[in-house]
């Protein structure tokens, strides 16, 4: 960690500073009053001493970005936050906001050591003999209170005389079973109507053509694309080569409009795959525009694309805010970019939603998988290697 004293004489000064030295993700640890003399030492000149820290260990070395045409833009932004956030300090006061920053911390401090007991006493209440998968599970990911309610469900069926090996096969087969998983939706002989959607980067084309490969090549499959991405060219450029080498054809709908002629037109394929622009879980005003889409056909389902890369309790914000879209199933993508598998459980339990597809990779058609609960148990309980794992 870097602690670092400035000495200003006002908070936008202050914050400035601390950004551009320390980066975005430095916080202030106090703030005080001192007198500064001035040249002469005859008058002093209220100032204010605050003292900043990063955490080095939890964010690599902060470096100002690369020059790019989206600097300049983002400087302004930067600078007129600051002067937001120093622009309340002021009014508030400095003595309100050291007041202020001491009851955030304590507040912080008091939850992470309520958290600390309520988990001290639900692994006590775990049985011994289980103890160990209790550890496992949590350490990747599964939610403390979904582990510890399956545990105390099944201690019945898992003796304590149980032998290692055995206790382990009988909770894969027991946890399995738990965990919402699509296995018939791309086996089923009636037409589908598959629309993909997700928030920015999370793989959603990538995934539709590893989708439309695996159904026209694979499985000799009648497959159409729509893209109703009219907003990234480059989206709609990057579907168009994959249906040229797929060899399916590739419709783009600017409108619901477009989009329900489009479907009737389309009727006499298998599968018509829908490719959707990008929001941002937080832009509610998109997702109700994308909703209107969704909503011109009653044959539409809807798939949530979902990276594993995101943060775990970000999954679950995601899932809250795409929900207006009424989703049928997940599909979580890029599985090679963690080591933490607790969300293939967490999300289809909790959100009583089944896993549609697993992405492992960027390969078309390759890196993707139908989801098998036997192996996800297999995967959060460390029982078998992961091919995309070092």
């Amino acid at each position: 960690m870097k602690i670092k004293k400035y000495e200003v004489y006002d908070m936008k000064e202050a914050l400035a500073l601390i950004k551009k030295e320390l980066g975005p993700d430095a916080v202030i640890l106090s703030t005080r009053k001192i007198n500064k003399p001035s040249g002469y030492g005859i008058f002093s000149k209220p100032m204010i001493e605050v003292t900043a820290a990063v955490d080095y260990d939890a964010k690599k070395e902060y470096r100002a970005p690369v020059n790019n045409r989206f600097s300049e833009i983002e400087k302004e932004k930067s600078i007129d936050n600051t002067d937001k956030i120093a622009e309340i300090i002021n009014s508030l006061g400095l003595n309100k906001f050291e007041s202020l920053v001491n009851d955030v911390l304590d507040i912080k401090k008091q939850i992470m050591e309520m958290k600390s007991v309520i988990s001290e006493n639900v692994v006590a209440d775990v049985e011994p003999h289980l103890k160990e998968i209790y550890q496992t599970l949590t350490k990747n990911g599964v939610d403390e209170m979904i582990v510890y309610k399956f545990l105390k469900k099944v201690e019945n069926r898992v003796p304590a005389n149980t032998g290692k090996m055995q206790t382990k096969n009988i909770i894969v087969q027991l946890l399995s079973e738990l965990i919402p998983v699509e296995k018939d939706y791309f086996s089923s002989i009636r037409q589908k109507v598959l629309a993909l959607v997700g928030p920015t980067g999370v793989g959603k084309t990538t995934t539709i053509a590893k989708i439309a490969a695996n159904l026209a090549l694979k499985l000799q499959k009648k497959v159409c694309l729509i893209s109703v991405d009219t907003f990234r060219i480059g989206a709609v450029e990057q579907l168009k080569t994959y249906s040229e080498i797929i060899d399916v054809p590739l419709y783009v709908a600017s409108n619901p409009a477009d989009l329900e002629e489009i479907i009737a037109e389309v009727k006499h394929y298998d599968y018509i795959l829908l490719d959707s622009m990008g929001r941002s879980q937080f832009d509610t005003e998109q997702i109700t525009d994308l909703k209107k889409f969704m909503d011109v056909s009653p044959l539409i389902s809807v798939a949530l694309v979902m990276s594993m890369s995101s943060n775990h309790i970000e999954l679950y914000d995601i899932y809250d805010r795409y929900s207006k879209l009424m989703p049928n199933f997940v599909i979580f993508t890029k599985l090679d970019e963690t080591r933490y598998f607790g969300p293939l459980v967490n999300i289809p339990l909790i959100k009583k939603i089944p896993i549609m597809l697993l992405s492992t990779g960027q390969n078309v058609p390759d890196d993707m998988e139908i989801p098998d609960g036997k192996k996800i148990a297999k995967m959060v309980l460390n029982e078998i290697p992961i091919q995309w794992r070092d």
